[in-house]
């Protein structure tokens, strides 16, 4: 469903360092819109959520529970798509929303994570929402605030709502490499690597084996098979020479690059499906992104890289 452009989309951050500076700065943010007849939805830490509803005061509150949308990247994508469409349909002129990331505790997921944010900024361009997601200092990595300040045109501070001195364009920021984690399994030696890889079959067997003779769960091991070989084709069917495909594992974190001499595609392919006919192609990115834990699109002089991680 496309949405007519009624109001600006905005994607702000709020950096906080307790809970009264949390509410001092949310509550204004939701009354205000509630006024203005906007939706409010809370997408936030249990305790946080119910401290905005406490402090609002009144019922007209859509709370979403944050494990419902936050399931993965792609998931969390469509899921936000569907809150917006859904809304407007109610009647809703915008959507204020109110989110809160669970970043974890793998460096490889908190990065995964703040190159969403980044994208959800692009996604919801077009959408009449004001989205605001909250940073807790006392909980997120440095490096992860600093991402959060460059995927957010403007932050809440004390004085309001300021520019953020250090905002990227989304595209240009997830291409970025201070958006990506090296991971340390590259520093050893690959478990795999296949140049110029023909056949797919025997590619996907030769993963497969490794990562169960690793330990790894058969039903982990079926989707990030899958997911290698959608990109594996990509690059090469729209890729050029050489192609090279490897592979890392401790049993614990999985790790394969997939990477050509040609052009690279935007780092942004793949967070949400294209719009061709079923069958047509052009899914293959978007599918690699659900079924593993992390992914990253590297463009250099010499070619691509598409990067995929799997943790056991």
């Amino acid at each position: 469903m496309s949405l007519p452009h009624q109001t600006p989309s905005r994607h702000d951050a709020l950096q906080y360092h307790d809970d009264d500076q949390l509410l001092d700065a949310v509550v204004p943010f939701l009354r205000e819109g509630a006024a203005a007849g906007d939706s409010v939805v809370l997408i936030c830490r249990p305790d946080n959520a119910a401290r905005l509803r406490d402090a609002l005061g009144y019922h007209q509150v859509v709370e979403l529970p944050r494990e419902d949308v936050y399931g993965g990247t792609v998931a969390a994508l469509t899921a936000y798509r569907d809150l917006v469409e859904r809304e407007q349909q109610r009647g809703s002129n915008r959507v204020r929303v109110v989110t809160e990331i669970d970043f974890g505790s793998r460096p490889s997921g908190q990065w995964e994570w703040a190159r969403f944010d980044a994208a959800l900024g692009q996604v919801l361009a077009r959408y009449p929402i004001w989205n605001l997601c909250l940073y807790d200092r006392r909980r997120v990595p440095a490096e992860i605030l600093r991402a959060g300040e460059s995927s957010h045109s403007h932050l809440l501070a004390d004085g309001g709502r300021v520019p953020s001195a250090g905002y990227t364009d989304p595209v240009t920021l997830l291409g970025d490499a201070r958006m990506r984690w090296r991971d340390p399994l590259e520093n050893g030696p690959p478990r795999l690597d296949v140049a110029g890889p023909h056949d797919l079959a025997a590619l996907r067997a030769a993963v497969e084996e490794i990562l169960l003779r690793d330990g790894v769960s058969a039903y982990a091991v079926q989707g990030f098979v899958l997911a290698v070989s959608e990109v594996a084709t990509n690059a090469i069917l729209h890729g050029a020479p050489p192609v090279r495909v490897r592979l890392w594992s401790d049993g614990e974190r999985a790790l394969c690059s997939v990477s050509d001499g040609g052009h690279c595609f935007s780092p942004y392919s793949g967070y949400v499906p294209t719009d061709r006919a079923v069958g047509a192609g052009g899914m293959g990115l978007w599918l690699a992104r659900q079924m593993s834990d992390d992914l990253t699109v590297d463009a250099a002089a010499d070619g691509c890289t598409v990067r995929l991680g799997l943790n056991a």
